[in-house]
């Protein structure tokens, strides 16, 4: 003989399966005459599940239903239905589909799934709110695992050599590291799917099944499959579900342990104009996870003018559109972050923008929750967001000019030049001045930048304690990486090889103008010669672009000028830059419209970008 519940609940999945479309929903049983009851004991009124009725009701918590006669209905063929209620004038109750009685106090159990008694025929009956049929009934609350859809649900995380590739398209050189970072990222990754919980992952295994059985639905619906009307809610049947931590004893008696990943934060060490921020930039084009760059020099202690500490994670919950989830599985950039270095000699005073934001900056990057002010809020006004930095990685990036002096005295070496003085202070100023002062001296170029790469090589955590960081803020950066100083031949990769390079860019500029620009192998040896004696990186290449190309940009618009040619006499300043002229035409031609220029320039604008 079968089960009314088992009768009534394969009615409820072919119902669920169709769609909640329907203004009413009533269950009824295809059992015979004499099960109506429950065995239980006899002094216990228990109305059976066949008899509980479910009402559609909207957000004001009126019934939607489409009949308001407020009787009863009866079927033949020994189907017994419960009866319809009307729908109730007054905008926000209900009536009991028995017995037509309004039904008070109902506002509180529309927003969930819940049974109501009524209090005049003791009947019971379940409301659903538009929401919860909108969503379906296999849906929890989706914050559990939004984190773990977000990053998974999609293509797997990209591998470290085709972020390296991707990295080779735009930055040239400095291939330690682009490793460092492809590898750092990937593992990023994989960090965060190993340190969500398991019951997040189960859930969402769960919300790809499409099918469920009778005795889960009764079980979401809120309904026990043993007869109990009034059966345990969905919050307690999730939280029965869901691994619970282990706590105290517990603990101890385990014997197994779950591996947490816990990250690696990088620092990237570098002269100026080698490639640090064109890393960090070109890296967040090609990540699924929210990439902030912050600059450290605005930074200042809390309670002082300038940027808190926690703009630093607003910046990153401004890149995630506001979504705690995605930020918390984020990658912070902290640019310059040599200039928050301490400054020795002033110990009586706070050093509210060196020392005191080292000191701020440490529980953010080893893990801790964050008050960050709400989208379009005051910091002290408005309401707050909490975020979790556990799983955000760090990456800190500075010039720390000096600091191969530091560590040539370190080593007991004497450099080039005119060597290190023997009363040189500590501090980032002293350790810039000592540099500053060597570097005035007539050596060669070439030299000295390969001395300066081979001691950056053996950098030590307590040679950036020297130079101004404290030792808790370095032991939080584990990973060191130098980044080498460009010689001739990567300048010369640097002015023609990158998608973004600087002489297409001005060959671009130029065909706006119907003109061509051609340099030749010499000139752009001879433009890396002289950005190499400037030691401004790439930077230099074009301050020393714009300074040739003044003349010729001043003369090609609106003339006959077809190309211009850059050699390696112009570039030294031994001849002027040389034009190349359309054929002469006659006097009635050489006159220009600049009306119809105006109006062909956007077209040539277009062709130069094709």
């Amino acid at each position: 003989m079968s089960c009314p519940c088992t009768s009534a609940a394969r009615l409820f999945l072919n119902t669920a399966h169709r769609g909640l479309s329907c203004s009413r929903i009533q269950l009824f049983s295809l059992s015979r005459q004499g099960s109506r009851g429950t065995h239980l004991p006899p002094r216990v009124r228990v109305r059976s599940f066949s008899e509980a009725a479910v009402c559609y009701a909207a957000k004001d918590g009126t019934t939607k239903e489409s009949g308001s006669d407020g009787g009863k209905k009866s079927v033949s063929e020994g189907k017994r239905l419960s009866g319809s209620g009307g729908s109730g004038k007054g905008g926000s109750q209900l009536r009991c589909p028995k017995c037509g009685d309004p039904c008070t106090h109902v506002e509180t159990f529309v927003s969930s799934t819940r049974f109501v008694k009524c209090e005049k025929c003791h009947h019971f009956f379940v409301v659903l709110s538009e929401t919860d049929s909108k969503k379906g009934l296999n849906k929890e609350p989706e914050s559990a695992a939004e984190a773990v859809k977000l990053a998974f649900s999609q293509k797997p995380p990209p591998p470290p050599k085709k972020i390296y590739a991707y990295l080779d398209k735009f930055v040239v050189g400095q291939s330690y590291a682009k490793k460092v970072l492809a590898v750092a990222v990937y593992n990023h990754y994989k960090r965060i799917y190993n340190n969500i919980p398991a019951g997040s992952r189960q859930q969402v295994e769960v919300e790809k099944q499409p099918s469920l059985t009778p005795r889960e639905l009764l079980q979401i619906a809120g309904i026990s499959p043993h007869g109990n009307a009034l059966g345990a809610s969905m919050q307690q049947q999730a939280s029965q579900q869901a691994p619970q931590e282990k706590r105290g004893g517990e603990v101890l008696d385990s014997t197994h342990t779950d591996i947490k990943l816990e990250k690696s934060n990088i620092i990237l060490l570098g002269p100026t104009g080698s490639g640090k921020t064109l890393l960090a930039q070109t890296l967040a084009r090609c990540l699924d996870v929210p990439f902030a760059i912050c600059d450290c020099t605005t930074l200042t202690q809390a309670g002082y003018v300038g940027e808190d500490i926690e703009s630093v994670i607003a910046k990153l919950l401004q890149d995630s559109n506001y979504s705690v989830e995605k930020a918390q599985q984020g990658i912070v950039f902290l640019d310059e972050v040599d200039k928050i270095g301490s400054v020795p000699g002033i110990h009586q005073l706070r050093d509210v923008g060196g020392e005191g934001v080292q000191q701020g900056l440490l529980k953010l990057l080893e893990g801790t929750i964050v008050n960050v002010p709400e989208k379009n809020s005051r910091k002290l006004r408005g309401e707050t967001v909490q975020v979790d930095t556990t799983n955000i990685l760090f990456v800190a990036s500075g010039a720390f000019n000096g600091l191969d002096r530091i560590i040539s005295r370190r080593k007991n070496e004497k450099y080039l030049g005119f060597g290190t003085p023997a009363n040189m202070g500590k501090g980032r100023r002293a350790a810039a001045a000592a540099d500053l002062a060597n570097s005035s001296g007539e050596t060669d170029t070439v030299a000295e930048i390969e001395e300066k790469d081979r001691l950056l090589k053996v950098v030590e955590a307590r040679d950036l304690i020297e130079f101004g960081m404290i030792p808790e803020f370095v032991g939080r950066l584990p990973v060191v990486v130098p980044l080498h100083s460009l010689d001739e031949e990567t300048l010369v990769r640097i002015l023609t090889e990158p998608r973004n390079a600087v002489v297409p860019q001005y060959q671009a500029l130029f065909s706006m103008d119907k003109c061509e620009l051609n340099v030749t192998p010499d000139a752009l040896k001879a433009i890396a010669r002289m950005a190499l004696e400037r030691k401004t990186g790439a930077r230099g290449l074009r301050s020393i672009m714009e300074k040739l190309l003044l003349e010729p940009m001043f003369e090609v618009p609106h003339s006959d000028i077809m190309a211009v040619e850059l050699t390696k006499d112009i570039v030294l300043g031994k001849s002027l830059p040389s034009y190349i002229r359309a054929p002469a035409k006659e006097s009635a031609e050489e006159e220009y419209d600049s009306g119809i220029e105006e109006e062909n320039w956007p077209r040539q604008a277009d062709a130069a970008n094709n």
